[in-house]
């Protein structure tokens, strides 16, 4: 008899310490990001596209240039899904444009309308459908 209440009673133990050990915070750093599985191959700002290629990329453009283009390359996806595009401008969102991405690899591109009192560092941050950030492209409007 004694047998069996040792069995039972460490039985009884084990799932109030499994319990406490998922509800443990970790100690020193960040709760990560999720995975995604998509990644970017290339991703440039440009003047323009031709063909899914982008047309006079660069990192620095004229406050006339009238529009931007951020051109990526993405790998990876297994099932349609998107992308999104967030044009910032400083700390401030100038816009999100969500695409489809159908394949892999799947060339797409987004463009921002740029008036010319919208002088300064800007950045574009692609995002995978659940928010996941893939890459960040950053340029400057003079």
């Amino acid at each position: 008899m004694k047998k069996i209440l040792v069995i039972v009673a460490a039985v009884c133990l084990l799932p109030a310490g499994v319990a406490r050990s998922q509800d443990a915070k970790p100690t020193g750093g960040s709760k990560e990001a999720p995975k995604s599985e998509l990644s970017i191959e290339k991703a440039v700002i440009a003047k323009g596209v031709d063909k899914l290629e982008p047309v006079e990329s660069g990192e620095s453009f004229k406050k006339d240039v009238g529009k931007v283009y951020c051109v990526v390359k993405v790998v990876g996806a297994k099932a349609e899904t998107e992308i999104k595009f967030i044009w910032l401008m400083g700390d401030k969102n100038m816009g999100t444009v969500s695409v489809p991405v159908k394949s892999s690899p799947w060339r797409t591109f987004s463009y921002k309308t740029i008036e010319q009192s919208m002088t300064g560092d800007w950045q574009v941050e692609i995002r995978d459908a659940n928010d996941a950030l893939l890459t960040t492209v950053s340029f400057k409007i003079e």
